[in-house]
């Protein structure tokens, strides 16, 4: 089970004594991490503030982290100077139920006024519980059995207004299971330890002012032994057993309550606070991401590859921009009349993932403009089963054939999860895009399709400058300035060059990379930047109209869309697009929505408000798709996001 571990100085912290504190928070993790090692948190508590850090990795990396040192050394420089009391509490934490993923599960648990620990299992007594409980434990939506037993007991103390031992008591009799709990209560400034199962010890040296607790006799013991604070090691612990032990921090007196038997009318002298606060590591992380500085006409922030601001706050991108010139209806048409045919046979075909804009590029060519084309899929192992129901929708109802071509999905997967885990152990995110490497050679089936039935040319429907990103060369190092959604095969000799020089260099520096993956990511790159491509972008002629498109697939065709993607439907074909989008995210504070989004109001479509509006949501962690992913693939999702969560931030 966890490891809970904590102490308390019942007078301010010298500049000294700071030091030994550090020591002594090592020790502790070094010897609770053989009871967990899936999450750590730690609380720091003084001038009835509590400061917390959580990360869901192993306790003995975290503490090795720049951004844990700095969390240390900033709180303890702040409690220097506070004349009344200091303590810290944490947790080397064994996961049993809740994800760990869920910044809320992991411990310390933060409320508004409670801050908490717990080891053990939790049953609720209540139906509602039980419901709550016949959950999948490994579903993100659940919630911990601590996070849950914390919130009820803080809600319990509200609606009873109470002092926090009363409620603390008479809670723990309405639930089973067995339980080690460690909390402190701001409004009341007391620290209130318990257990129901022995696996709690405490020692209280009235005279230094100190009091310190561990999950076990030995832990507690040895660290006594080695802790600075300590001159006479030769010291009893006691164990704590159907009994709490409440310490008021203003004044370090301890006060021993039996829990089985415990005098719900005692008189029990509070010290209330007006004034509390807690403060996380996560609310500082979103503050710093929410502090980003943006240009103040689109919303790219300065971690945007290349990104310069111009005295008004407005970036280079917004100022070198040019609105797309589409080539026209009046020269699309043009263009069909030379190859469409007057029998119904087929004159050309058109790429399908099954996502909003293939699905609307389908419609035009073969309502609007009259064509007869064949519809083809490339399916690599990610074409999600949303986008198969909606290209079957609209190939049944246009009375299109539909080919269908695919890869070998298990070799495919395969790669994509080598991939995976070699970027991991050398994490680059100009390195991303080679996660999706495996479906650039949908290209080559267009050309191949083309040949085979006797067509002369093929559709893609893109080419709308909004979809251009400059950043997936950007984070390479090299400056490409981009216009109509430039192709790939387009750059110049230089930038291809470049380009795979640059991928070389990489994966020799990495040889995680050099598996059986690595001649798929080659033949991806020679269909993405060296072989000529010949597709008709449709949305070069006509214009991109989001409602539009939106309004006729679902008006039309009943199209479907999938709500685990969020309210922007863009790419919902691409199985692999919300994993990437996650971690550009978590890495840079910005995603291929931002750079979208950018790109609309640059061309008048959507103002800078709205644009952070639908940003919010389109940036938001998509859990359910993020699942499907990984199994997809094949890996623990849990892991690997645990490890992109905890890598260093650009921001």
């Amino acid at each position: 089970m966890c490891g809970i571990f904590g102490f308390s100085l019942g007078k301010n912290l010298t500049l000294k004594e700071t030091v030994s504190v550090k020591k002594d928070i090592k020790n502790f993790v070094n010897l609770s991490v053989t009871r967990g090692s899936d999450t750590f948190g730690i609380n720091i508590n003084f001038d009835n503030k509590n400061y917390i850090y959580k990360s869901n990795s192993n306790p003995k990396n975290v503490i090795k982290k720049k951004e844990y040192k700095n969390f240390i050394d900033e709180k303890l420089g702040l409690a220097i100077d506070n004349k009344s009391f200091f303590n810290y509490f944490g947790q080397a934490r064994l996961v049993t139920n809740g994800t760990k993923l869920f910044y809320k599960n992991n411990q310390p648990i933060s409320l508004k006024r409670i801050t908490g620990l717990h080891n053990g299992i939790i049953l609720f007594n209540d139906q509602a519980e039980l419901e709550h409980n016949k959950k999948n434990y490994e579903s993100f939506e659940m919630k911990s059995d601590s996070l849950n037993f914390f919130e009820q007991l803080e809600k319990k103390n509200e609606q009873n207004k109470e002092p926090i031992i009363k409620s603390f008591i008479d809670f723990i009799s309405e639930i089973d299971g067995n339980f080690s709990v460690a909390f402190s209560d701001l409004k009341e400034q007391i620290l209130l330890i318990s257990s129901n199962c022995g696996s709690l010890y405490y020692f209280n040296d009235p005279q230094k002012k100190i009091f310190v607790y561990a999950s076990e006799k030995k832990i507690l013991e040895k660290f006594i032994e080695e802790s600075e604070f300590f001159e006479n090691n030769n010291v009893s612990v006691t164990k704590v057993l159907n009994n709490s032990i409440a310490l008021n921090y203003t004044t370090h007196e301890v006060e021993v309550f039996d829990n089985l038997n415990f005098d719900k009318n005692i008189n029990i002298s509070l010290n209330l606070s007006k004034s509390y606060d807690i403060v996380t590591n996560e609310q500082e992380d979103l503050k710093r991401l929410k502090s980003l500085k943006k240009c103040t006409k689109c919303i790219l922030p300065e971690t945007y590859p290349f990104i310069e601001f111009d005295l008004d706050g407005v970036c280079n991108y917004c100022n070198s921009y040019r609105n797309q010139e589409l080539l026209g209806e009046e020269k699309l048409e043009e263009f069909l009349t030379l190859h469409r045919s007057n029998n119904n046979t087929p004159d050309c075909l058109i790429g399908l993932s099954g996502g909003r804009d293939s699905c609307y590029g389908l419609h035009v060519l073969k309502k609007k403009y009259n064509m007869n084309p064949i519809a083809f899929t490339y399916d690599w192992g990610l074409t999600t089963d949303i986008s198969r129901l909606n290209a079957s929708i609209l190939c049944g109802k246009l009375g299109v054939e539909h080919i269908i071509r695919s890869a070998d999905i298990e070799k495919k997967r395969r790669y994509v999860r080598q991939n995976i885990f070699a970027w991991l152990k050398d994490p680059h995110l100009g390195m991303l895009p080679i996660v999706q490497a495996g479906d650039k050679r949908f290209m080559d089936l267009s050309r191949t399709l083309c040949k085979e039935l006797n067509v002369n040319f093929s559709v893609q429907a893109t080419g709308y400058q909004l979809e251009q990103r400059e950043f997936f060369l950007g984070f390479t190092g090299i400056k490409q300035n981009l216009k109509d959604n430039q192709r790939m095969s387009s750059y110049s000799i230089a930038t291809k060059l470049k380009i795979f020089l640059w991928y070389s260099y990489k994966t020799l520096r990495n040889p995680a990379y050099i598996n059986s993956a690595l001649l798929d990511n080659f033949n991806g790159y020679l269909s993405s930047f060296i072989k000529k491509e010949n597709s008709l972008h449709l949305f070069k002629y006509i214009k991109w109209d989001e409602d539009e498109i939106g309004d006729t697939l679902k008006n039309e065709y009943g199209w479907i869309t999938d709500i685990s993607y969020g309210k922007n439907q863009w790419r919902m074909g691409d199985g692999q697009t919300s994993f990437n989008n996650f971690i550009y995210y978590q890495l840079a504070g910005f995603s291929e929505y931002d750079n979208f989004r950018s790109n609309q109001i640059r061309e008048g479509l959507i103002d800078r408000n709205k644009a952070l509006e639908l940003c919010e949501q389109d940036n938001m962690i998509k859990f359910e798709t993020l699942k499907n992913f990984s199994e997809i693939i094949g890996f623990n999702l849990d892991e690997v996001l645990t490890k992109i969560i905890c890598l260093p931030k650009l921001y």
